[in-house]
């Protein structure tokens, strides 16, 4: 492995956590990266600020807080900026989060800051988890959105709340995680004085089919999760939990495909019930595209795909049972290995904006692996200077920077996320 060791730049200081989302952390022209406070990825619920790094000053900039912030909620985290307009999106919790009703993967929304209004709320998603529901508004939480690159639409996971209630008295019904997507049309939900509900500016539909209990050896699908955009189409891939032929649970890639306009006809059930989710539209269809043995990896990480659309990027174990970089072909469905380590990629992974390179963290160390030639780069060594890596790198726009958080010890001795920037040559 051919080692491009340099020193990176911690950009930040404040005993808080400064912790970047898993994509599109950087503005359009490059000069700010979003993060929220968190110190621990688990604590979303007890976070309570956005912020924004200038790139160029290093200053930091409050662009949203919550109101009446406890340990239970609301919280905020996992920010996200558009790529066509100066727009975040985040998670925020339920607005009447309290000890006995907390934040949850069920009570959340999506809620999106213009910059130029900082800390006035634009809530994305409309919520409404009381009978009758409400097409085009969701019934429990939306979370990790991913805005498409030329049009504003967004992906998500999403957690059904209506669902997780009756659950716990039906052995027939699963909460179960599912992707969805919202697209420009505002959805009108009535005034909810204790604030479970709210209107949108976009309208919520879910684009993956799931079955409670999936048949052994067919593509149906138990859980669906961790998605991305496929470039130059509508398109989005995700992964999904199927059942082998001997009912072991193993994740896959999947496509919904979808068009350019969404038509929603008379007869697709949007609104839900008490046993069960919003149909997916009649309008989009959904393809398995993977068949592995064994599955791809269970490591927690998000597909990406190349910049035309044809190849999708994931982890799995090679037959050494190391976790490597691999890509499927969508057009061939042919899958071929990009990296070749000596041990596993630890962190989920980014490309570059051209697509010829991914970054991970593997055994402490930040990699960087060239799809093209099929080699990887070895960049940063964080033994080296005694830190902690944590989250995932992100490549600048520009290609010439990795961002990435580590934890870095006070004078005495507390650990906070920090955000650090490592210039890189090609």
């Amino acid at each position: 492995m051919e080692n491009l060791l340099s020193k990176p730049i911690q950009l930040t200081f404040e005993s808080c956590g400064h912790t970047l989302h898993h994509y599109q952390i950087e503005s359009q022209n490059g000069l700010f990266l979003v993060y929220d406070t968190r110190n621990d990825d688990t604590k979303i619920g007890e976070t309570s600020t956005i912020c924004l790094l200038n790139t160029q000053t290093f200053e930091s900039e409050i662009i949203y807080q919550t109101k009446k912030q406890t340990k239970f909620g609301p919280g905020v985290g996992a920010a996200s900026f558009s790529q066509i307009e100066d727009k975040v999106i985040f998670i925020h919790g339920i607005r009447n989060a309290n000890k006995s009703n907390h934040y949850s993967a069920t009570r959340r929304t999506g809620v999106a800051i213009d910059l130029k209004y900082s800390n006035i709320p634009i809530f994305m998603d409309a919520r409404n988890i009381t009978y009758p529901f409400t097409k085009g508004a969701l019934r429990g939480g939306t979370h990790s959105h991913s805005w498409k690159k030329d049009k504003n639409w967004i992906s998500f996971t999403y957690n059904d709340y209506i669902l997780e209630q009756e659950a716990k008295y039906n052995s027939l019904v699963k909460d179960q995680r599912v992707v969805g997507m919202m697209f420009p049309r505002k959805v009108e939900v009535e005034l909810d004085e204790k604030l479970e509900n709210n209107s949108g500016e976009m309208f919520s539909i879910i684009i993956s089919k799931v079955e409670v209990n999936a048949k052994n050896g067919s593509d149906e699908i138990e859980k669906a999760f961790d998605e991305c955009w496929i470039n130059s189409t509508n398109n989005i891939a995700f992964q999904g939990n199927v059942r082998d032929g001997k009912g072991n649970l193993k994740t896959e890639i999947f496509v919904a495909k979808i068009p350019d306009e969404i038509i929603l006809s008379e007869n697709d059930n949007l609104l839900g019930t008490d046993t069960n989710l919003p149909n997916v539209p009649s309008c989009i269809f959904q393809e398995r595209v993977t068949f592995t043995k064994k599955g791809i990896s269970n490591l927690r990480h998000w597909l990406r795909s190349s910049p035309d659309g044809r190849i999708v990027y994931f982890l799995m174990e090679d037959q050494f049972s190391i976790r490597q970089l691999f890509g499927v072909d969508l057009v061939s469905n042919e899958i071929c290995q990009y990296s070749f380590l000596e041990k596993s990629i630890e962190s989920p992974f980014n490309l570059s904006i051209d697509g010829r390179y991914a970054v991970y963290f593997s055994d402490k160390r930040i990699i960087c692996s060239d799809l093209l030639n099929k080699e990887s780069k070895l960049l940063y060594d964080s033994r080296f200077f005694n830190n902690e890596l944590t989250g995932i790198p992100h490549f600048s726009n520009d290609r010439k920077k990795i961002y990435f958080n580590q934890y870095v010890a006070n004078n005495i001795n507390e650990k906070f996320i920090q955000i650090f920037r490592l210039d890189i040559i090609f």
